[in-house]
């Protein structure tokens, strides 16, 4: 089974029904499907701990609650604690690929998960990432996941 770890824009998108500004596209949308195929069993979706650390401060930053991060226990999306070598790993990426320390740890757990692919909206991250692991959108992901019959 097909194992994806989401970056924290992806939740995002969906709690906060986010649309590009520029052209009106629903990001939330291919966000959801990637929600709605975890919770029906089709693919495994991962985050880390600092995930839900992140959504629950711009949750707080937004004036909403904070424990509504614990929504994704519904969806049945796994919460990876990283552990020391996880983290020294993370360090390590921080350094050698110059991502910041949410993207480090994301990376870091999503490869120390078992995790096929990273999927994120932060183009910046993908550039600095691309050579450790897929990195695919969130529509780029479900025309993967379509075109290689991965379902």
């Amino acid at each position: 089974m097909i194992r994806v770890y989401l970056d924290t824009n992806v939740l995002l998108n969906v709690w906060f029904k986010e649309e590009n500004p520029k052209t009106g596209e629903k990001l939330w949308e291919a966000s959801l499907q990637i929600l709605k195929l975890i919770e029906n069993g089709k693919i495994e979706g991962v985050v880390s701990i600092f995930t839900l650390m992140e959504s629950a401060h711009v949750f707080k930053r937004n004036k909403l609650n904070p424990e509504r991060v614990k929504e994704i226990e519904d969806v049945g999306i796994e919460v990876y604690i990283p552990n020391e070598l996880t983290l020294i790993d993370a360090f390590s990426f921080q350094l050698k690929l110059g991502t910041d320390p949410y993207d480090s740890v994301a990376l870091a757990s999503a490869l120390a998960s078992g995790c096929d692919v990273l999927i994120t909206r932060d183009e910046d991250f993908r550039k600095k990432a691309e050579n450790q692991i897929m990195i695919l959108s969130p529509e780029e992901f479900l025309e993967w996941i379509a075109a290689s019959g991965g379902l």
